[in-house]
């Protein structure tokens, strides 16, 4: 019975005790409600000395440089130049004339000296730097595993791709006394000032080879002299029609109801039609225009013979790359059988060993006489294309005179087609200017043409860097401030308490 008591003591101790806690569990949150407001006034007081603390480590951080990156339109991978040819300097960014022009332009009240102090210009993209300085330190570092540093190594290269064509003009604003606002618009007209400047110059002007002089009949040489001198001048025009073909935009431009299809259309048949058999037609008649002018005969001797000489020079040049070619498959079939012969003899690991390291040579050889075949080959292919041509020209020259079978005096057909012939030239050659002005027309109206920035002036330093973290500080300095705050509450209370 006693035993029975002595359990019924100890749950109820038990139960009681639960309740006590849960009562002190209760008194604690609500003391600490009851104190709210001292709660709150540590998460205030804490969150403005953390953000002092903030805006003090901001204000001694100034900006002090601009980074403007533009991507240059007319840059190429192979080149560094203008359109018109000139080489390009990142350096003529920052010219005398073109910073005396943004100083200008600004209304800022600086010096020529202090600007070409403080200002500088590099072949780079500063957005990119930073990308490229940490995967150098990548490559640098010897415990980089192999994986990591092959793919460090493919976007380090694609990132230097990818920055070739833009430059980057630094300008730093610590000694000028003007704010970043000032300093981003001073670049922006510089970099402005610099590409009117050199579409001012010419400079953006495409290269074209082109004829500027007029196609003209001379009348004190003969037939064939005017005629090899308008087949000469058909072959300017369609270089400088190729080369207009293959700039941007030309496709879908159009000059005086003409497209550049159109004015190669017009040249193909002008010399299919007209220059090519007419020419033809003054080389098979020469013996007949001979008798007009004894120039002629003097002449054509002449070019007969050098064509001789050409065409003997080819041929042999033909036979050299043929036996070159045939000495190349012989030596290739003499090291697979002695490859062969090798593998065969092979004894031991040692053998082995050094067949592989054969086989990788022969490999190598392999290798370097395809190369060499494939340039062989490609000269072949090239001087068979000139032979041919010479044959052709030869052909013309060697022509059978057309007296028997026509009874019409090859002078007037001649002359009544050169002279339209001239017409014809002289037109296209305008065509092919009103076409380059157009296009200098269209880079005047555009700076696209020349530069396009990819993004506004960078700046360096300052609280830009800064206020991205404004907001981490404040859930920073709430947190402390609830916890001490709470801590405070809770040793006020129990002092009450123990009073």
């Amino acid at each position: 019975m006693s035993q029975d008591v002595k359990m019924n003591d100890m749950n109820s101790t038990v139960v009681n005790n639960g309740r006590e806690d849960e009562i002190d569990l209760l008194n604690l949150i609500k003391n600490i409600w009851s104190q709210r407001g001292l709660v709150l006034g540590f998460i205030l007081v804490s969150v403005l000395v953390v953000l002092s603390f903030h805006f003090l480590k901001a204000s001694f951080s100034v900006a002090s440089r601009i980074d403007y990156p533009v991507s240059l339109s007319f840059l190429t991978d192979n080149e560094l130049s203008y359109p018109n040819g000139m080489s390009f300097s990142p350096r003529d960014l920052i010219a005398g004339k073109v910073l005396q022009s943004a100083i200008k332009t600004s209304g800022l009240e600086l010096s020529l000296e202090s600007l070409e102090d403080s200002i500088t210009v590099a072949a780079s993209n500063s957005i990119l730097r930073k990308s490229e300085s940490k995967l150098s330190v990548l490559l640098t570092n010897a415990k980089t595993p192999e994986e990591i540093r092959l793919a460090a190594e493919t976007s380090l290269q694609y990132l230097k791709e990818t920055g070739r064509g833009y430059v980057t003009v630094s300008l730093d604003i610590k000694d000028l006394n003007i704010n970043t606002e000032q300093g981003s618009s001073l670049l922006e007209i510089l970099v402005g000032e610099w590409a009117e400047s050199s579409l001012e110059r010419g400079l953006m002007n495409t290269d074209i080879t082109r004829p500027f002089m007029p196609f003209t009949i001379n009348e004190s040489s003969n037939l064939i002299d005017n005629y090899d001198q308008a087949s000469s001048y058909l072959g300017s025009l369609n270089q400088a029609i190729l080369q207009l073909s293959d700039l941007s935009g030309t496709g879908s431009l159009v000059v005086g109801g003409m497209s550049i299809e159109d004015v190669k259309r017009r040249l193909k048949a002008l010399g299919d039609r007209d220059i090519g058999p007419l020419r033809e037609f003054a080389y098979s008649n020469s013996s007949s225009l001979a008798n007009t002018d004894s120039a002629i005969q003097v002449r054509l001797f002449a070019r007969q013979r050098l064509l001789n000489l050409e065409h003997a020079r080819l041929t042999k040049l033909i036979g050299s790359y043929d036996l070159a070619l045939e000495q190349l498959g012989l030596d290739n079939k003499q090291q697979q059988y002695s490859g062969r012969a090798s593998q065969t003899s092979q004894g031991n690991s040692a053998q082995f060993d050094q067949s592989f390291l054969d086989s990788l040579l022969q490999l190598g050889t392999k290798l370097g006489a395809v190369d060499t075949r494939k340039q062989l080959f490609d000269r072949r292919i090239k001087a068979v294309e000139e032979l041919l041509f010479l044959e052709k020209e030869m052909a013309i020259l060697l022509g059978t005179s057309s007296e028997k079978a026509m009874k019409i005096n090859p002078n007037v057909i001649l002359k009544d087609a050169l002279a339209t012939i001239q017409k014809d030239l002289n037109e296209i050659q305008q065509n092919i200017g009103q076409f380059v002005d157009a296009i200098r027309e269209l880079t005047l109206e555009s700076h696209t043409q020349v530069y396009v920035a990819n993004s506004a002036p960078q700046v360096r330093g300052g609280f830009m860097q800064l206020a991205p973290r404004f907001a981490l500080f404040v859930v920073l300095g709430a947190l402390l401030g609830l916890f001490l705050g709470v801590f405070i509450a809770l040793i006020r209370s129990a002092l009450l308490k123990s009073k």
